[in-house]
């Protein structure tokens, strides 16, 4: 049977390997790992020094969370992907839908940013409207420029909303009436599909917002799964 790896971009743990291993729904064997896997609170915690908020988020032993920068969670992701294909893995999927430019270059190593934007690029044709439902309200600056970027490149627009799930360091998760008040925020300004733009969103939370909004729906476990499985499975 296929073996397929899991990277987080973050430490695992019992919790989010059961999530992943139950919202991603593949036949392959699985192996969930964490870019930090290995690393202790003490040097979480020293890493995390001088470090904004808004960066990435690591949860302790004591339920505290620390943030730590892009480039060391990037080490990790890399460090990780090498040892699951050395250890026997087909494939490496990334689950986070930030864009990852520097795994691209990685053979075996799947990033869910450009099955995304190429996939609602297709559904959405020329001259169209994508809607991106992202899950960290004070990240959404930063996080949709890859969007905005495709947009200028093919002639879209792009539309973008807060949408909560659970994610790592952060308190807020919506409810369904909020999922649905989001999904015909974007109905409303003509989207041509929505793009749930977090592995963290689950097929629960795409019902509803197709449901809602009456359009297309794009779930990135989902998506990326898909691709995976028909290649390496």
């Amino acid at each position: 049977m296929t073996t397929i790896g899991v990277l987080v971009p973050y430490r695992s743990d019992p919790e989010m390997i059961a999530f992943v291993e139950e919202h991603l729904g593949l036949e392959a064997d699985l192996v969930v790992r964490g870019s930090q896997d290995g690393m202790s609170d003490d040097e979480l915690r020293a890493l995390s020094e001088g470090v904004e908020p808004n960066s990435y988020a690591e949860i302790l032993e004591d339920g505290s969370t620390v943030n730590i920068t892009r480039e060391i969670v990037l080490e990790g992701l890399q460090r990780q992907a090498r040892r699951l294909l050395h250890d026997g893995c087909d494939a490496v999927m990334i689950c986070c839908t930030l864009p990852w430019e520097e795994l691209d270059a990685m053979e075996g190593v799947v990033t869910p940013y450009t099955i995304l934007e190429d996939t609602a690029a297709t559904v959405a044709g020329g001259s169209g409207a994508i809607g991106v439902m992202q899950p960290v309200e004070a990240a959404m600056e930063e996080e949709i420029q890859h969007w905005l970027a495709l947009g200028e490149r093919r002639g879209l627009e792009i539309h973008a909303h807060y949408a909560a799930p659970q994610v790592p360091g952060e308190d807020v998760v919506f409810s369904d009436d909020q999922y649905a008040e989001v999904a015909r925020s974007l109905a409303v300004q003509d989207v041509d599909v929505i793009v749930m733009d977090c592995m963290a969103y689950t097929e629960h939370h795409r019902a509803v917002v197709a449901e809602a909004s009456g359009k297309p729906v794009l779930r990135a476990m989902q998506l990326t799964g898909m691709v995976v499985e028909h290649a390496y499975g």
